[in-house]
């Protein structure tokens, strides 16, 4: 009786060791089908991109495919960066180097630059305006702009865009240059929005931080906890010019485009039924 309970002991300890180890395997990969995947990379660069300068950064596991993918630059080009993703058998499924080839790395760079300009004005000790969404983004022109209301019908197009070529962020931001601010105040009325929108205007402007356009929304204050606002009345624009944004008639123009909008919103609804 002894034996027999040791010998199941034994079973027991190694399909825990067994699961265990197959856990590992399927969050963290293992030494061999990671020396194959490092392997399969640098065959694969070799042979596909033999004339050029590329090297793999680093081997990351992804846990969710169950396969490895490779960080690939070159040294000699800021822009040029992809991966490459293999299976644990060290089979290679793709590489992403066409975001090097159709501008996706260049306007991420010019994105990033951009992004990073607004929020130092956002960030700024004497920025006076609450908020719960803020942020800056170049928009990318789209082939169809006749789709929505709220569709942005400017930007730049990112087949035009140049590899590594260094760019004017300001000047690009002049005229594709997308503002995102969600301003929270007690006060929901066009006149406080009005004031609002003038004073981060203000704030842009003085920092020479152009922009085109804004999607601006005034919004009740979350709770403590980050829960939205019980009263959820808001006021909602879209696309709202820059050359738009100045004292006389501004609560007028604000109305008008928020009723667009709502509009716009509820005949999409009611198609959607």
């Amino acid at each position: 009786m002894k034996k027999l309970m040791k010998i199941l002991a034994a079973i027991v300890a190694f399909a825990i060791i067994v699961g265990i180890l197959w856990f590992a395997n399927g969050f963290l990969g293992n030494p061999v089908s990671k020396i194959l995947a490092k392997n399969a990379a640098k065959n694969y660069i070799a042979e596909t991109y033999a004339d050029r300068d590329f090297i793999i950064e680093e081997l990351n596991y992804n846990f969710k495919d169950m396969g490895y993918y490779a960080h690939v630059k070159s040294p000699s080009s800021v822009d040029t960066y992809f991966s490459v993703y293999i299976s644990m058998l060290g089979k290679i499924k793709r590489d992403s180097y066409e975001n090097v080839l159709n501008g996706w790395n260049t306007y991420q760079r010019i994105e990033d630059e951009y992004r990073q300009m607004v929020n130092s004005v956002f960030s700024l000790p004497e920025f006076p305006l609450v908020s719960n969404i803020d942020y800056g983004t170049i928009e990318i022109m789209e082939k169809d702009t006749t789709g929505g209301f709220d569709k942005a019908n400017y930007g730049i197009k990112m087949s035009e865009l140049e590899l590594d070529k260094e760019y004017n962020i300001k000047e690009l931001a002049k005229t594709a240059g997308h503002i995102v601010f969600y301003a929270q105040d007690d006060e929901i009325s066009f006149k406080r929005a009005s004031e609002i929108l003038l004073t981060l205007k203000e704030f842009l402007d003085k920092a020479d931080v152009p922009f085109y356009a804004i999607d601006f929304i005034l919004e009740k204050p979350r709770n403590e906890d980050e829960t939205p606002n019980q009263d959820r009345t808001t006021i909602n624009t879209a696309n709202f010019l820059y050359g738009d944004i100045y004292e006389e008639d501004l609560e007028k123009r604000l109305e008008e485009e928020h009723n667009a909008l709502m509009d716009y919103y509820k005949e999409q609804d009611a198609k959607g039924k």
